[in-house]
């Protein structure tokens, strides 16, 4: 099969001195993986969440397919020379690679994540980002929590369920850094979030939602940029 596509870049790995083995999110065909022979001469537009337009050859009994061009589909000024975009565009495709395992198209999904790709590439406070992006992103995985109440003081992270009703047995979190997620979900504009709570609250609302994904998206396990989000946004 030869083809081209749209494709967000989630991993490289070298494979030699000169070429790469890239995974891609696509627009038509979901997962891909592909080597990339001479790759490392264009490894200054091969970063994480990079949007680009990919040429390439795979045989329908191969995992592995071949590129033979990449080229620039969306410019991003920020991501890949700000160090706190470049950390949060690691933690992105960290969890994309996690979440996403079909070879199915999801041409909606795929153009929410370019949407948030340059979101993130022309904001100038990205301090919520993470956490806002966990939440719309759970919408598309079919996980987004619900409120049920007024208020949501309290978050079933086994139902997925914010309450104002205590539960019973299940692991729940209450306090500020659920407030902080229920304004999310409600749609309360950023000016009023970057208001609400210390450092302290949002790194605890985005501990409370990577654990509800390792909850309830298969396989989902310790995040390795999780550690450096953590350095970057939240000390």
């Amino acid at each position: 099969m030869k083809g081209t596509d749209k494709a967000i870049l989630l991993n490289r790995i070298s494979y030699s001195e000169s070429s790469l083995i890239l995974t891609f999110y696509t627009f038509r065909n979901g997962i891909q993986k592909f080597i990339f022979q001479g790759g490392k001469k264009k490894a200054h537009q091969l970063f994480p969440l990079s949007i680009s337009e990919i040429t390439f050859y795979k045989r329908p009994d191969s995992d592995l397919g071949k590129i033979t061009s990449v080229d620039c589909f969306q410019i991003l000024n920020e991501v890949p020379f700000n160090p706190i975009k470049s950390t949060v565009a690691f933690f992105i495709a960290e969890i994309l690679l996690k979440c996403l395992k079909t070879e199915e198209a999801e041409n909606v999904l795929f153009e929410f994540l370019h949407r948030e790709i340059v979101r993130l590439d022309e904001s100038e406070d990205i301090i919520l980002f993470p956490v806002l992006f966990l939440l719309e992103f759970s919408f598309h995985m079919g996980i987004l929590p619900q409120i049920e109440g007024e208020e949501g003081t309290y978050f079933n992270v086994m139902e997925g369920v914010f309450s104002d009703r205590k539960p019973l047995g299940d692991i729940f979190f209450d306090g500020e850094p659920v407030l902080l997620l229920v304004k999310m979900i409600q749609g309360v504009e950023n000016k009023e979030l970057r208001a609400f709570g210390s450092k302290k609250t949002r790194e605890e609302a985005l501990q409370i939602m990577i654990q509800y994904y390792q909850l309830h998206i298969p396989q989902f396990k310790q995040l390795n940029t999780f550690e450096v989000i953590q350095e970057i946004l939240y000390t």
